[in-house]
This record gives structure tokens, C-alpha cells and sequence, in this order.
């Protein structure tokens, strides 16, 4: 019976090591192709580092910095795009923020770039999207910055004066105070 235990704990641990060198070859091998990806690949070769960040997180589905290059690199290709290219690269964009995101909620480019991915459609909702971020990490002046300029290019004036007062005695005051000014100066410029 003694030996029947020792075997079998043997086994057990022959097997979950065995685990362990193939989940420990898959990370390694996906975090050399997402270095490949991030670091040895020009910036403006998109679609290379998209099929790299795709081959990287088939290796290691948790790593959200995998999620965070492809969402980025997928929005800035976006603009180079003409028409339905662009919609389709804005398209892969949200998909791998969202992929990013349910790996890790509060890591803040995912965050961002889903408000600049949501502004795209809705101005409004963008900034009802960033206001719960701002919420959860309220101390931070760049995160009211940002709610100040979405809050004017939506037209939220007085939402976007109330942010813009929390962030009066930092360094991002000068440019958010700006941004509102120039959404309202648009504003009083439209011909009623």
C-alpha cells in the first residue's frame, strides 16, 4: 500500500512538472514573439506586428501587454486607412481592448485607448466610459484632464469647468483650460 502512495504521488508530480516545462515553453515563446513584435519590428509595418501579437497570445493568453501593442498599433493604422480598411482596423482595435481588458480592467492604456475607440461614434459616451476609470483611480490629474476634453467636445460645459477646477494647481491645467476654451469658442461660433 505504501508503495502503491509513493508511485502514485510520483506519478502526480512526473506529470504536473511535465505541465509546468509545456506552460513554461508557450510564455517563453510568447514573450519572445511579442518582443520580436514590440522591438525589432518597424512601427510602421501594422500588419506584421499585428500577426506577431496574434501568434503571441495563441502562446500565452494572459499577457495583456500582448492586447495593448495590437490595440494600438490596429487604432494608428486606422487613420492611415481609407473608409471600410479604417472601420475594420478600428474594428481590431476594440476587439483586442477588450480581450486586454478582461485579462486586466484597470490598466490604464486599455482604458484609453477604448475612450479615444468609443469617441470615434459618441463623444458622449466616451466620456460617461472614462468618467467610471476616473472614478476608480480619481487622484490621478491626467485622468480629469482627459474628462475635461471629452466633456467639452460633447458639449458638457459645466461638467467639463467642475473637472477642470480639480486639476487647477497642475501641470495639465494650462492645456485642458485650452481645449475648453477652444470647444466653446467653436460653440459660439455656430450660426443659429
Amino acid at each position: 500500500m505504501k508503495n502503491t502512495v509513493i508511485a502514485a504521488s510520483g506519478l502526480f508530480l512526473l506529470v504536473f512538472s511535465l505541465f509546468g516545462v509545456v506552460y513554461s515553453c508557450r510564455t517563453a515563446l510568447g514573450q519572445s514573439i511579442y518582443f520580436l513584435a514590440k522591438f525589432r519590428t518597424p512601427v510602421e509595418e501594422s500588419q506584421t506586428i499585428l500577426g506577431l501579437c496574434e501568434s503571441a497570445a495563441q502562446m500565452c493568453r494572459n499577457n495583456y501587454y500582448v492586447c495593448i501593442l495590437a490595440a494600438e498599433t490596429a487604432y494608428k493604422a486606422g487613420f492611415t486607412m481609407p473608409g471600410e480598411a479604417a472601420s475594420k482596423k478600428f474594428t481590431e482595435a476594440r476587439q483586442w481592448c477588450d480581450k486586454g481588458l478582461a485579462l486586466n480592467p484597470y490598466r490604464l492604456p486599455l482604458r484609453r485607448l477604448k475612450t479615444f475607440l468609443k469617441a470615434l461614434t459618441s463623444v458622449a459616451d466616451a466620456a460617461r466610459y472614462w468618467e467610471e476609470f476616473v472614478e476608480w483611480q480619481y487622484w490621478d490629474a491626467a485622468n480629469h484632464a482627459l474628462l475635461v476634453d471629452l466633456y467639452a467636445l460633447s458639449g458638457q460645459y459645466e461638467k467639463a469647468v467642475d473637472s477642470l477646477r480639480l486639476i487647477k494647481d497642475t501641470p495639465y491645467y494650462r492645456e485642458a483650460a485650452l481645449k475648453l476654451s477652444e470647444a466653446w469658442g467653436r460653440e459660439k461660433d455656430l450660426p443659429l
